[in-house]
C-alpha cells in the first residue's frame, strides 16, 4: 500500500481523468487496483463539487441576475452571427457590458473561497499500479501529456 498525500486539485485533475478512462487493455489486476484508486478519490472530488455548487450559489449577486444572465446568454449567441439583427438584442452594449464585469467579479469571488480547498492537502491509501500498467492504461485511452502525468503522480509506485 502507499500513502498519498496530495493537494484536492491534484486529486480532482486525476479523479476527472480516470472517471471517462477506459480500462480494455489493462491486466484484471490492474484494472481492479485503478477502478479502487478512483474509488479513494471519490470522496474528495464529490465533496469539492459540493463545496463548489454551494460557492456558486451563496456569492451570487442579488436581484434578477439568472435573468440576466440568460439575457447575455442570448446577447452572446446573436452577435457571434454573421450578419445578425442588432433589434433582436436582449440587452444593449452597456448593459451587455455590465454583466460581463459583474460576472468576472462574482467568478474571481467564488475562485477565490475555493481556492484553500483545492491547495488543502488530503490524505488515502492505494495499491499503485507499475509503469507498464500505466502505459496499458494510456494505449487505452486518448490522453494528453496533462491527463497522464495527473494520473501518474498518484497511481504509479
Amino acid at each position: 500500500m502507499k500513502k498519498v498525500e496530495i493537494a484536492t486539485e491534484k486529486v480532482l485533475a486525476a479523479y476527472n481523468v480516470l472517471a471517462g478512462a477506459k480500462y480494455s487493455r489493462l491486466d484484471d489486476k490492474d484494472k481492479i487496483r485503478i477502478w479502487r484508486i478512483s474509488r479513494a478519490m471519490k470522496p474528495f472530488a464529490e465533496k469539492f463539487d459540493d463545496d463548489q455548487k454551494d460557492a456558486w450559489e451563496k456569492m451570487k449577486p442579488s436581484g434578477d441576475f439568472d435573468s440576466r444572465q440568460q439575457r447575455a446568454q442570448e446577447y452572446q449567441a446573436i452577435t457571434r452571427q454573421k450578419n445578425f439583427d442588432a433589434s433582436k438584442l436582449p440587452m444593449g452594449p452597456a448593459e451587455y457590458a455590465a454583466f460581463v464585469r459583474e460576472f468576472n467579479e462574482y467568478q474571481r469571488l467564488v475562485n477565490e473561497s475555493l481556492e484553500k480547498f483545492g491547495k488543502e492537502v488530503v490524505s488515502f491509501e492505494i495499491e499503485p499500479i507499475t509503469e507498464d500498467a500505466l502505459c496499458k492504461l494510456m494505449d487505452s485511452n486518448e490522453w494528453t501529456m496533462a491527463q497522464v502525468m495527473a494520473v501518474a503522480e498518484i497511481v504509479v509506485e
